[in-house]
């Protein structure tokens, strides 16, 4: 299952391609007020602009969009439309964006729950190698960080016997200023071709908490100006 989403039908596939086309129409035309934004996920962090139909031909839509979407757009070749006249949140393939003209052509549609939005607290990318450990009796998670929240941890690594159940235990985390130690919860491990990744959840004290914080907060900077000097 996709980590961001999961597809819902309101009637079939096709039916709610045409009703999503027919909303988009309608707003297009004036007879709905223009309340649409775009829904994105850069390196973790949203990217949610508002946009404007600006033609619609058989099941493709131009839009007009802010540069800093269509950024993201080209590189992930899909998109979230968010509208009150929407019964649900709409995925949409993009079929072609022109970053200089911030115009995106996007098609495929269907509704869908953006399971990213449930999320308690921001998450973000961990781009350089930082080591982390999850520790419980019997059992030792030794890699790097995949990605990092005030309340979990993915750590890519090596693990020939992935336990069933969750395990409770610490995680030692090597972050500037660290390194930091916390009671940790192993939920689950995701196992795919590339790598293995071990879901925490982590209970970070005072001190960690503040690390961990200031970690977070300088990857936001960091890929949010990353995504500005894209355009440039």
């Amino acid at each position: 299952m996709n980590d961001h989403y999961q597809l819902v039908s309101v009637a079939d596939a096709r039916e709610d391609s045409r009703q999503i086309i027919e909303i988009l129409a309608a707003i297009k035309k004036g007879t709905l007020p223009n309340d649409l934004r775009l829904l994105n996920y850069y390196q973790s962090i949203p990217v949610n602009f508002g946009a404007t139909v600006e033609s619609i031909d058989g099941d493709t839509v131009e839009l007009a969009v802010h540069q800093q979407q269509a950024v993201v757009m080209h590189l992930e070749k899909q998109t979230f439309l968010k509208s009150s006249h929407f019964p649900h949140d709409v995925l949409a393939a993009v079929s072609y964006v022109n970053i200089d003209k911030s115009v995106a052509m996007a098609t495929k549609f269907a509704y869908a729950v953006i399971r990213a939005e449930r999320r308690q607290f921001v998450r973000v990318e961990v781009k350089d190698p930082i080591a982390a450990t999850f520790s419980a009796p019997g059992v030792t998670v030794t890699g790097t960080l995949n990605d990092i929240s005030i309340g979990g941890i993915a750590i890519v690594a090596a693990i020939p016997n992935p336990p069933e159940n969750a395990l409770k235990g610490s995680a030692r985390l090597g972050l500037p200023g660290g390194p930091f130690e916390m009671p940790a919860t192993l939920l689950r491990v995701i196992t795919t071709p590339e790598k293995n990744i071990a879901i925490c959840e982590i209970q970070p004290d005072a001190r960690s908490e503040k690390g961990v914080s200031q970690y977070i907060f300088q990857r936001q900077v960091e890929i949010i100006r990353e995504l500005k000097d894209s355009i440039f």
